[in-house]
């Protein structure tokens, strides 16, 4: 069974970059609502969205590890235990699943919030078990007492105090790296809210020109000067 999970989590991890916007599509197909209070979701449903892009900011801007693998494989040149990784190993997809679940609720939908959402949660389940198989192979020891002494995804708050001693915030970096997925959480709620009828159609075309305005400024700032904002 370890091994089907690993095997199926390898594969996942090749194809996630098409198969995950695919699930995003369930958010517009009709389903019965979580609630009547439409003020509700949406309040939880951004609480929970920007909850999900702050753990991101915060592991990217106190420890930045590569994403993306090595030719779309499982890889990592070092094990990273420091920044949030100190208190959750796999903040990134922590992060995610908040996100996930914040779309979900803002859509109100039953459907995303109890199928489509447990289904993220057993495929990021199967990418963590085929990184861990990895990561003791690579590392052996050092990797499993770190597995150990940190939980997957649930953080250890009786560690947060030490989160940020002796490290600086690097939001410069945090920019840099994350200016595409913001852009994306941006055009997707907003896409969401234009078929939900939470936002007009002039509302949406502003919020796009302008996020497209500030994504292509960070872009050429990012290839004009690379080094330096990659700090």
């Amino acid at each position: 069974m370890n091994k089907t999970i690993i095997k199926f989590g390898n594969w996942i991890f090749t194809y996630r970059n098409f198969l995950f916007p695919l699930l995003y599509i369930f958010l517009f197909i009709p389903s019965e609502m979580l609630f009547k209070n439409t003020e509700l979701v949406t309040f939880i449903g951004l609480f929970l969205i920007i909850a999900g892009i702050v753990i991101r900011s915060l592991t990217i801007g106190l420890e930045y590890i590569k994403r993306g693998g090595l030719k779309r494989k499982i890889h990592a040149e070092k094990l990273v235990t420091g920044g949030i990784y100190g208190i959750c190993r796999n903040p990134m997809y922590l992060g995610n699943l908040i996100i996930l679940a914040g779309f979900g609720i803002y859509a109100n939908s039953v459907l995303f919030t109890f199928i489509i959402f447990p289904a993220y949660i057993f495929i990021y389940w199967a990418i963590i078990k085929a990184e861990e198989n990895f990561l003791t192979e690579k590392f052996g020891d050092k990797f499993i007492r770190y597995k150990n002494s940190v939980h997957p995804l649930i953080p250890d708050f009786s560690k947060f105090r030490n989160l940020f001693k002796n490290r600086k915030f690097k939001w410069r970096k945090v920019l840099f790296k994350e200016y595409n997925s913001y852009f994306l959480y941006i055009l997707g709620l907003s896409a969401l809210s234009l078929y939900l009828n939470r936002i007009s159609l002039t509302y949406f075309t502003i919020t796009i020109i302008i996020s497209l305005s500030v994504y292509l400024l960070i872009k050429v700032i990012k290839y004009k000067n690379k080094n330096a904002w990659s700090e």
